[in-house]
C-alpha cells in the first residue's frame, strides 16, 4: 500500500519537477489562467496555474497572455532604438512625425515631443475612458490608432508640455504612429525587427492579427471569455501578447544585460523627468533589500500582467494572469522563494 501511495505521488503533475514556486500554491485563485516566472543567474523557475479556458486544459509555462501596458516599454525601446541610430531627435516636435488630421485633431501638439510622450509628460488626454470602452465593445472590430485618438480630437491639454505629469495612453497611440512612419512597417514588424528579435523573444506579436491559437489564454471577465473583444490589431499602448519568457527575455536585454540599447539611450530611458517615478515607458522605483527596479503593470478587459527587472540582484520576475487580478506581492513572494529569502 505505501509502495502504491508514493507510485500515484510521484505522478502527481507538480511532484515530478517540484520546485520552490510550488510553495505558493495554496495561495493562488485557479479560476483563471497564470503563469508565474522568475529568472536568475542560476536559471529559470516557472509556475502556471489554472485552466487556460474554461473547461480547457491545464496552463503551461509556455502560454501567452495578452500584455497589456507592459507592451509600453518595448515601443518605447523600439523608438529609443531609431534614436540611437540618428533616425529620430527625441526632443524635436513629435507633429513632424504624425498624419497632419492626427496633429490637428490633438490642438497642434505645439511644444509635443517625442520624449514628452514616452514619459508621459505632454498633457496631451486618454483616450482610454468610459466612452471609448463602450463603443469599442459594441463593435470590436476596425479599430486603429487614428480612430481611437479622434475620442479626445478638441480636448484642451491637461498641462503644457513637460509641465507636468498625467499616465495618457494616448501617448502610445501617437509613438505607434511614429514608429510606423519612421520605419515603414507595420507596429507589429517594427517591434519585432527593433526589439523582440534583437533580445530573443520569438513568440510575440499583436492581438488581433489572426484568431487565438490553442496556446493563448482566455480573459475572463466574471467568468467570461472575452477574447472576442480582441479582434482589431493590438496598438501600441497595450497590444502585445506573449508568454512569460519572451517578457523576461526583453527585460533582461533591456535591463539586465543592457544590450537592447546604447548606453546613451538606456540612460535616456532611466530618467524620471519630473521625478514622477516614470522613465520612457518604465516605472523607476526602489524595493528594500532589492535595490532598483525597472518595472511595468498592466491591464486591460480580462487580462493583467506585471514585470519587474532587479538589476542590483540581478533578477527579472513576470506574472500573466487571464483575467484582471494579478497580484504583484505573489510575484515578489516568488522572487523571495527563489533568492531563498
Amino acid at each position: 500500500m505505501r509502495a502504491l501511495f508514493l507510485a500515484l505521488f510521484l505522478l502527481l503533475p507538480w511532484s515530478a519537477a517540484a520546485g520552490p514556486l510550488d510553495a505558493l500554491r495554496p495561495d493562488i485563485d485557479t479560476s483563471a489562467a497564470q503563469v508565474i516566472l522568475v529568472w536568475t543567474p542560476e536559471g529559470t523557475e516557472t509556475l502556471a496555474t489554472g485552466p487556460l479556458e474554461p473547461g480547457g486544459r491545464e496552463t503551461r509555462s509556455s502560454d501567452r497572455f495578452l500584455l497589456a501596458s507592459v507592451t509600453k516599454p518595448m515601443v518605447a525601446a523600439a523608438l529609443l532604438q531609431l534614436a540611437g541610430q540618428g533616425r529620430l531627435d527625441l526632443d524635436a516636435p513629435a507633429a513632424a512625425h504624425l498624419p497632419p488630421a492626427v496633429v490637428a485633431g490633438m490642438g497642434g501638439m505645439r511644444g509635443v515631443s517625442t520624449a514628452h510622450l514616452l514619459t508621459m509628460t505632454s498633457g496631451l488626454p486618454d483616450y482610454l475612458d468610459d466612452a471609448f470602452t463602450e463603443a469599442w465593445m459594441r463593435a470590436p472590430i476596425g479599430w486603429t490608432p487614428e480612430r481611437a485618438l479622434a475620442f479626445v480630437h478638441g480636448e484642451p491639454a491637461e498641462f503644457a508640455p513637460g509641465r507636468g505629469y498625467d499616465y495618457s495612453n494616448t501617448n502610445y497611440l501617437l509613438a505607434q504612429l511614429i514608429l510606423e512612419r519612421l520605419t515603414g512597417q507595420p507596429l507589429d514588424a517594427a517591434l519585432r525587427s527593433l526589439v523582440l528579435a534583437p533580445a530573443g523573444a520569438t513568440r510575440s506579436s499583436l492581438v488581433g492579427l489572426r484568431p487565438p491559437g490553442p496556446e493563448d489564454a482566455a480573459g475572463l471577465d466574471r467568468g467570461r471569455d472575452m477574447r472576442w473583444l480582441y479582434a482589431s490589431p493590438g496598438m501600441g499602448d497595450g497590444g502585445l501578447v506573449a508568454p512569460a519568457a519572451d517578457v523576461a527575455v526583453v527585460f533582461r536585454a533591456l535591463f539586465i544585460e543592457r544590450r537592447l540599447l546604447p548606453p546613451a539611450m538606456l540612460a535616456r530611458m532611466l530618467a524620471d523627468p519630473l521625478g514622477e517615478g516614470y522613465g520612457m515607458g518604465i516605472v523607476l522605483t526602489d524595493e528594500p533589500g532589492l535595490g532598483r527596479v525597472f518595472s511595468h503593470s498592466g491591464g486591460d478587459i480580462g487580462y493583467s500582467a506585471h514585470a519587474l527587472a532587479f538589476p542590483d540582484v540581478p533578477a527579472v520576475a513576470v506574472i500573466l494572469r487571464g483575467d484582471e487580478d494579478a497580484d504583484e506581492d505573489l510575484l515578489l513572494d516568488a522572487l523571495d522563494l527563489v533568492l531563498g529569502g
